[in-house]
Formats: C-alpha cells, sequence, structure tokens
C-alpha cells in the first residue's frame, strides 16, 4: 500500500461527525413539536383566509405522525377534504350556482368535506393525544367538541400547555 492510497477510514478526515439527531432527546416526544401562539394560528387564518389553517393541519398532522407510534392522523382524509373545498369553490364562484346540477355538486362536495374534515382532526386528536401522554404522568383528554369547532387553535393550545408542563 502506497502513501498516496486512500483507504476507507481516511476518505473524507474533515467530515462531520455523523449522528441520529431525528432521536429523540427525551422520554416526551412532544417537546420535539414547535411551540407557536394559538392566538398566532388564530390570526394567520384569518388574515391568509383559511389557507394557513389548511397549512398547519397538514404540517402538524405529518409531524403528529411520525411521533405517535400507534394512533395516526388521516392523511388522505385531509387530501380529501382539501379537495372537497377546492371544487366547492370553484362551482360556487367560477361557475354559476343557481344551475341545478352545479348547486348539486356544491353541497355534495361540502359533504364530502364536512365527512373528511371530521375524519380528519379526530383522528388527529387521537394521535395527539398519544404523544402528549406518552411522556407525562398526568393523562391530557382532549375535548370532542372543541376538537369539531376549533381544531388548530385547540390543538396548538393543547401542544403549547403539554409543552410547558413537561419541559419544567
Amino acid at each position: 500500500m502506497s502513501d498516496t492510497e486512500i483507504t476507507p477510514e481516511t476518505e473524507n478526515a474533515f467530515e462531520a461527525p455523523k449522528a441520529d439527531l431525528s432521536a429523540p432527546a427525551t422520554d416526551s416526544p412532544i417537546l420535539q413539536m414547535e411551540r407557536f401562539s394559538a392566538w398566532g394560528v388564530f390570526g394567520l387564518s384569518i388574515i391568509t383566509l383559511g389557507l394557513y389553517y389548511l397549512y398547519w393541519l397538514y404540517t402538524r398532522v405529518n409531524k403528529i405522525n411520525t411521533l405517535s407510534k400507534v394512533a395516526k392522523g388521516n392523511i388522505i382524509a385531509l387530501y380529501i377534504y382539501i379537495a372537497a373545498n377546492i371544487v366547492s369553490n370553484i362551482c360556487q364562484y367560477a361557475l354559476d350556482p343557481t344551475n341545478i346540477v352545479i348547486a348539486i355538486v356544491i353541497m355534495v362536495a361540502g359533504l364530502v368535506g364536512l365527512v373528511a374534515y371530521v375524519m380528519t382532526v379526530f383522528s388527529a386528536r387521537k394521535a395527539l393525544s398519544e404523544v402528549i401522554n406518552e411522556g407525562s404522568q398526568e393523562p391530557v383528554k382532549l375535548g370532542g367538541i372543541l376538537t369539531f369547532f376549533f381544531s388548530a387553535i385547540y390543538f396548538q393550545y393543547k401542544i403549547n400547555e403539554a409543552i410547558d408542563n413537561q419541559s419544567e
């Protein structure tokens, strides 16, 4: 072996050490979630006409799915909810909503969107409850009525509360 040959050990001596940064540093997975004001979620949802709400749901359901071990948020139902909203808005604003066929399409899309919304938020509620309670001494319950009406704001409030309680 000559001095100019590169061996696997010295192939890249200046490379940073490899570490698994995705592994949780604590026993509580909720501490890996981002803390953000629930009022911020509300305000941004109003300002962006609901687009931030959809973004929040998408990003948080994906994050909750990576942190939960058993329960998973239904991301397919979220896609259906978004598609139903798009179809309903296109039919309502771009086409003639007085046409009976278009009115039926709007109603069906609204119904499909409502069912997909309920499936999304309640599956996310179950997974979030698992993530919050995994490292906690006191079990936390997420209410069904508040989940239905205030899902993103309520979930963010509960995430913030769990982060505050478990980081002490």
